[in-house]
């Protein structure tokens, strides 16, 4: 019975010490076990968080960076292109340069032997046409002939 008698008093001392520490105002600083797990808590998720912005930063930073290389390398990729048609179309015979898009399409398929074929006959029609009219003044004379210089040139 003394067992018993004594392990009550035991228990019933230390209820009354938790009563008392939970009465008693805390000092400034010791704290409770319970609110130094609850500040750990807090602690942990303020550090993830802290962490997850930092990361989402952190992406978007790499993002905008991958963005401004794209664009940059879009940029010289539309220049190179836009040199390589110039230089393809300088290749092109003057009369074919010269000649619209339309006609080009249209008449001769996209074919460009085609269409310098077809500017060769018709400048020999031109001429032969030329070559058929009665015998004008020589000041017509001289302005026609420049006129087919000039279309030779071209």
């Amino acid at each position: 019975m003394s067992t018993t008698a004594s392990s009550r008093s035991e228990l019933h001392n230390r209820q009354q010490q938790q009563q008392q520490q939970r009465s008693e105002p805390m000092s400034p600083g010791a704290l409770s076990t319970k609110t130094i797990r609850s500040f750990n808590r807090h602690a942990q998720r303020q550090l993830a968080e802290e962490q997850r912005l930092a990361m989402l930063e952190n992406f978007d930073m790499e993002v905008e960076d991958k963005i401004r290389s794209m664009r940059t390398q879009l940029e010289s990729d539309k220049m190179d292109l836009r040199l390589k048609a110039e230089c393809e179309i300088a290749q092109l015979p003057r009369c074919v340069r010269e000649m619209p898009l339309k006609t080009f399409m249209h008449e001769y398929g996209g074919d460009v032997t085609a269409a310098v074929r077809g500017m060769l006959r018709m400048e020999d029609e031109e001429s032969s046409v030329l070559a058929s009219l009665p015998e004008a003044p020589l000041a017509i004379r001289m302005r026609r002939k420049k006129a087919a210089l000039n279309q030779k040139n071209q």
